[in-house]
């Protein structure tokens, strides 16, 4: 008898003494394996170059009333230090008193996600503390941000239809 043939008898003989509890088992083990590939494949995002994304939100969102912002201008009101970072896209309202903002940012490790939402949340606060007395429309505005995290990225709006441009962002991805 061939080592092969003894093999697959060995392998027989064990699968039939299995019980109902170790099929159970296996079949949960299984489950939860498929399961945990799932859950990390929609986690992860592809690498799209940052070109392309501000492309998209270009074509598919209206950026008129914002400008680009600079590395400075990212500093100055994001707090972030753009060389931290793989790359981004910052564009703000071009009005002293709008609240419009859109940022991407692509971090080299997932771990830095956090330190770009914090300077987000920080954001959202401080505007929402600036115009609480006395600008209702942007405050609903910061109320109804988005903050949207996908593999090494990060999406952040503020507009009217802030959905919008999640959407398009989502679709570059």
């Amino acid at each position: 008898m061939s080592k092969v043939t003894g093999l697959q008898k060995n392998i027989g003989d064990r699968l039939r003494r299995l019980d109902a509890s170790d099929i159970t088992k296996i079949i949960l083990s299984v489950v939860l394996i498929l399961f945990l590939a799932a859950v990390y494949h929609r986690s992860g995002a592809p690498d799209v170059p940052m070109d392309s994304v501000e492309s998209a939100l270009r074509k598919g969102t209206d950026l008129s009333s914002m400008q680009k912002c600079s590395n400075r201008q990212l500093m100055q009101f994001m707090g972030l230090d753009y060389s931290d970072y793989d790359s981004y896209i910052y564009y703000k309202s071009r009005e002293a008193l709008g609240v419009q903002e859109v940022l991407v940012v692509r971090v080299y490790r997932r771990d830095d996600l956090t330190a770009v939402e914090d300077a987000i949340d920080r954001r959202v606060a401080d505007q929402t503390r600036t115009f609480e007395g006395y600008g209702p429309s942007q405050v609903a505005m910061l109320k109804n941000a988005i903050i949207y995290k996908r593999g090494n990225y990060i999406f952040y709006c503020v507009d009217k239809n802030p959905d919008r441009y999640e959407e398009v962002f989502r679709h570059a991805l």
